[in-house]
């Protein structure tokens, strides 16, 4: 079978699985497919995203990224007017735009690969070099600051780990990144004095849950007991103490993976991750085999970006990561997520089909003189 149709096919039984997930912690669920449910809401949110792979699918994906000056600036447009005009959630971060349905961070998870692939192929002579380093670190670190003072930790994290998986795809060497985790460490010094007070709880209560358990402790402890209580079978769907009594704090976004597990146990969560785990190796084969460097990058990056936003949210699920509001892709609650989800495996079946007619005779980590 090809690599896009088993795309396309893990992608469906991930959303599929998403709304069965967020149906049976949704305290509306008797509204059905009505909109005042978080059910009813993704089910809209999945016809829309699923509209939009028709289009990221049929069009050249070379077009867009050719456009990745455009986009890279209505990012920060879009960033900038979440600072000035953006909605407060429960937290006090401003994050949001149109009445709490739009997070324009999330966005960007699409838009800067998009436009490092651009900046990269159009710079490939200088590959690599002390100066392409610090110009694209600058580029990156632009959004980076503005989704960081929203404040937006999880995906500040998340597009500084695609800009490192850049680096570390297009060959830069150990000389380089020692230079990256120079200027990190002193980035991260600066940025602690920035942090909310609730984000710097979570970093501590990594480290110590039972030091507040009713407090700052609270989310990571009901979730490991909601994952102990599934045990191996679970305790089966709509079921389970932790989720159904809403003991367990945001069970349909940040925590859903222990809600899961909860009602489907230790094995409904292995097979979750092991569909997860599928559709990135696929995702990696769609990068080995694109016909550019264009496609090549862009299907990598997307790669690192989902990556690292698995390990995240099942490893702060499990207490072995801090608490971060990164999600599970797919899985979790969140129109912005889910349509930006779905278009990127929209140009991940395009770099596949292209990929089909052309392959490019090149290295993973890639000879840019080609």
């Amino acid at each position: 079978m090809r690599n896009d149709k088993i795309l396309l096919c893990l992608a469906c039984v991930l959303c599929f699985l998403g709304l069965v997930a967020i149906y049976s912690v949704d305290p509306a669920r008797e509204a059905g497919w009505s909109m005042q449910s978080f059910f009813g809401r993704q089910f809209f949110w999945n016809v829309f995203g699923w509209s939009l792979f028709i289009f990221f699918a049929l069009i050249d994906y070379r077009v867009l990224v050719k456009l990745g000056w455009l986009w890279y600036f209505l990012l920060l447009l879009a960033l900038g007017a979440v600072l000035v005009f953006g909605e407060s959630d429960e937290t006090g971060a401003r994050r949001w735009i149109f009445s709490q349905s739009v997070q324009p961070s999330e966005f960007a998870k699409i838009i800067l690969p998009l436009f490092l692939s651009f900046y990269l192929s159009k710079n490939r002579e200088n590959i690599p070099s002390y100066a392409l380093l610090l110009k694209s670190g600058f580029w990156v670190f632009l959004p980076v600051g503005l989704i960081f003072l929203e404040p937006d930790l999880g995906t500040s994290l998340v597009l500084l780990v695609v800009w490192l998986g850049m680096l570390f795809i297009s060959g830069f060497g150990r000389n380089h990144f020692a230079l990256v985790g120079l200027g990190l460490g002193g980035i991260g010094a600066v940025g602690w004095s920035f942090l909310k007070d609730y984000q710097k709880e979570r970093l501590f209560t990594f480290l110590d849950p039972w030091k507040d358990p009713l407090g700052s402790g609270y989310n990571v402890l009901q979730s490991q007991i909601a994952i102990g209580a599934g045990g191996l079978g679970g305790q089966g769907w709509l079921s389970g103490k932790q989720s159904q009594l809403r003991f367990l704090p945001a069970r349909h976004t940040d925590f859903i993976f222990a809600s899961w597990c909860e009602q489907m146990g230790f094995l409904g969560g292995v097979a979750l991750i092991l569909l997860l785990g599928f559709f990135i190796w696929i995702m990696i084969r769609i990068a080995r085999h694109a016909p550019d460097l264009e496609g090549k990058l862009l299907a990598s990056l997307f790669g690192v970006i989902f990556v690292f936003q698995v390990l995240v949210n099942v490893g702060m699920n499990m207490g072995v990561m801090p608490v971060t509001g990164i999600p599970l892709p797919f899985v979790s609650y969140g129109g912005s997520a889910l349509v930006v989800n779905v278009a990127i495996v929209g140009l991940l079946y395009n770099i596949a089909n292209s990929g089909r007619k052309k392959v490019a005779k090149c290295r993973f980590r890639w000879d840019y003189q080609q």
